[in-house]
């Protein structure tokens, strides 16, 4: 009787579990199904105020919305693929670029050099994602001309005790130390500050690169200090 009582609690058990992993199993789906729609509609929304944005008069309103989206597309995708609280960013900017690209035609190329291991949490990852889109957003608009073929580069490296990115173009350039500072630029360097760090326009030979530095070892500001 005793050994009869056991194998009914045992099969019980095992009944439970049973449906415990089915439940599990039908969360799971709903949540695959949930991120992959959260996925299209940023990327689809980013899509949307692109076109817009070239058929707008004043497309530059546009700008910071697309940069936002951009980098909070392929930041929840990155995040979601690798089911971790810390951020790849070589994998990252990456998705980004390809978010970007996918958002204007294939009549810019861009070309990502990261350099491996590197990992951030993700706030840093946010802020490095948000200056990159700025910076690629404005050079989407003031660099290249009716859709000029074009290319923008990106560069992410390890320098001593610091981080650099430059974000570079072929484009039309301009003067730094003459032209006065749009919303983009100054976006820009509010979220270097929040990195602690430093940001620099450079006219090349053809085009003109942003040059991006801040330590490595020092963490973003707290929530309180963040950009609206």
């Amino acid at each position: 009787m005793k050994l009869q009582t056991a194998d009914a609690r045992v099969a019980e058990l095992e009944a439970r579990l049973a449906a415990k992993d089915q439940e599990l199993r039908e969360t799971k789906a709903r949540y695959d199904e949930l991120r992959h729609r959260i996925k299209n509609d940023l990327q689809g929304l980013t899509f949307l105020l692109a076109m817009q944005a070239r058929a707008a008069s004043q497309p530059e309103y546009c700008g910071r919305c697309i940069s936002r989206l951009s980098s909070a597309a392929a930041l929840h995708s990155i995040l979601d693929n690798e089911r971790s609280d810390v951020v790849s960013m070589p994998g990252y900017l990456a998705a980004l670029s390809d978010t970007i690209k996918k958002s204007f035609g294939d009549w810019i190329t861009i070309e990502t050099t990261v350099e491996p291991n590197v990992n951030f949490d993700h706030r840093r990852a946010q802020c490095v994602g948000l200056i990159y889109a700025e910076a690629a957003m404005n050079t989407l608009k003031h660099a290249f001309s009716s859709n000029v073929v074009g290319k923008i580069k990106l560069q992410f490296r390890r320098v001593g005790d610091d981080f650099e990115m430059t974000v570079s173009d072929d484009g039309a350039g301009f003067d730094p130390d003459t032209t006065q500072l749009g919303r983009g630029i100054k976006l820009m360097m509010q979220i270097a500050q929040q990195l602690r760090g430093t940001l620099r326009f450079e006219r090349l030979p053809v085009g003109m690169m942003v040059r991006l530095t801040f330590p490595a070892s020092v963490e973003p500001q707290s929530s309180s200090e963040q950009i609206a």
